[in-house]
């Protein structure tokens, strides 16, 4: 049966073929002779033309090749506030090389020097900056030099350009640079020259991802994105540039760390601290208003930072009056409680750091602080780490059996430097301290 459909069709198709060209022959047999002459010319062009589109490759009916798509430029220009510089400290800077300076607001020039600025200190001059003895008569600058890694802020030399502006009284130091220029000056501020390319390799992937992450989450209206303290991140500039750690930012040029979620690759931030102790901390614990990523879940247990001199630490005595004062420095609203006479754990991990403490005062008031915050007030380099036992007497605190240094999330520094010296790549490195993570390429 559809043997017969198939056939049928077919000699209908070709009775009509027959019937059409028939009558294409009678109207050429019936013209007149003008009319036959423009027949034969019309399809001798058309003959034409089509070998020749057959010649050249093309169609009649061939539209314009698309447009490639604009290529979409990443902006990799990191802004580094210097935290800490301020009028209320000389600030000494030069230029090494030629240099014009702009209003930053309305890219008015303002100098222009074909010679090296020479060191002069840096103040106010009522709303305007004071340049050694030049009024600049803005109180917003950009400092663009001719050539890279000239700009130098009292005895440190960074690259990029510089943003110097008035906040109230104070002069605000503002690097902009860009994130590969950037790494090279933080990699040896925050790891010691010794250790294993490998780990110099996995802390520049987090470094990068840091600096990245920070960057695409900038609050509207603020004009930086990291400072140069361990705020964020070490950042000490070109004297920090070194073979072993310019080679870990060229062999890893454009690579972060991400994490598949929804079946899209998710940026997240890459914390890091010297040694974990044993053990590294969950983001919820940590910073409890942070996204709670899998790759910054915590619990990941680490016997390598063993060689760290404050894989153990303690004790650490500070009395109340000292703890008080120290609190309130960061936290005035916590004068209200008075002395604080007692601390007491108010919650502790899984992993033995406290969580959360409480602040008892002679009042009878009391506060509770997050166990790194706590930890920050009495100063990071002080009580180093929130795994401790306390002991709360009369007069004083004693902080004994301390574990490790910083807050212990993510990638352990002195881990990674073990892991590395057994053999580890910086990849396996990196997947280990964030577990479900994924090296990608960005750029």
């Amino acid at each position: 049966m559809g043997s017969g459909k198939r056939s049928g069709s077919r000699a209908r198709t070709d009775s009509g073929r027959v019937g059409a060209r028939a009558g294409l022959r009678n109207r050429f047999i019936f013209a007149t002779p003008l009319q036959q002459t423009t027949i034969v010319a019309g399809c001798a062009t058309l003959i034409l033309w089509g070998c020749y589109c057959i010649r050249d490759g093309t169609s009649w009916f061939q539209q314009a090749p698309d447009e490639p798509p604009p290529r979409v430029e990443l902006d990799r220009l990191i802004r580094v506030r210097f935290a800490g510089r301020s009028a209320s400290g000389p600030i000494q800077l030069r230029v090494s090389s030629a240099c014009r300076i702009f209003d930053t607001k309305s890219g008015r020039l303002l100098k222009d020097s074909p010679q090296p600025l020479a060191a002069s200190p840096l103040s106010t001059a009522g709303k305007s900056i004071k340049l050694g003895d030049e009024i600049l008569t803005s109180k917003d600058v950009t400092i663009k030099p001719a050539h890279d890694a000239t700009i130098v802020v009292n005895s440190d030399t960074y690259r990029g350009e510089l943003r110097v502006h008035l906040d109230g009284r104070n002069i605000r130091l503002t690097n902009h640079v860009d994130l590969e220029s950037y790494l090279r000056g933080v990699l040896r501020g925050e790891l010691p020259g010794n250790f294993h390319a490998e780990a110099f390799k996995a802390q520049c992937v987090a470094a990068r991802t840091y600096a990245m992450y920070q960057k695409l989450g900038t609050p509207p209206g603020r004009d930086w994105d990291v400072v140069d303290t361990e705020g964020s991140q070490m950042y000490i500039g070109v004297r920090g540039e070194e073979t072993k750690s310019d080679a870990a930012v060229a062999a890893t040029a454009g690579e972060i760390a991400v994490y598949e979620r929804a079946g899209q690759d998710k940026i997240f931030c890459t914390y890091y601290s010297s040694t974990c102790g044993g053990v590294t901390q969950p983001i919820s614990q940590f910073k409890p208003n942070d996204p709670d990523v899998p790759p910054l879940a915590g619990n990941v247990v680490c016997t390598d930072c063993y060689l760290s001199r404050y894989y153990r630490w303690g004790p650490v005595k500070l009395t109340q009056d000292e703890v008080t004062a120290r609190i309130v420095a960061r936290y005035p609203s916590v004068k209200r409680l008075g002395k604080i006479v007692r601390l007491r754990p108010k919650e502790i991990g899984r992993d033995g750091r406290i969580v959360r403490v409480q602040l008892d005062g002679a009042t009878g008031q009391n506060e509770t602080l997050v166990g790194e915050d706590f930890r920050l007030c009495m100063g990071g380099h002080v009580v180093r780490s929130t795994n401790f036992t306390l002991e709360s007497g009369p007069t004083a605190y004693v902080f004994r059996d301390g574990k490790g240094f910083g807050h212990g999330c993510g990638l352990c520094q002195f881990g990674a430097e073990t892991k590395a010296l057994r053999g580890m790549n910086y990849r396996e490195i990196l997947t280990f301290y964030y577990p479900t993570s994924q090296i990608k390429k960005l750029y």
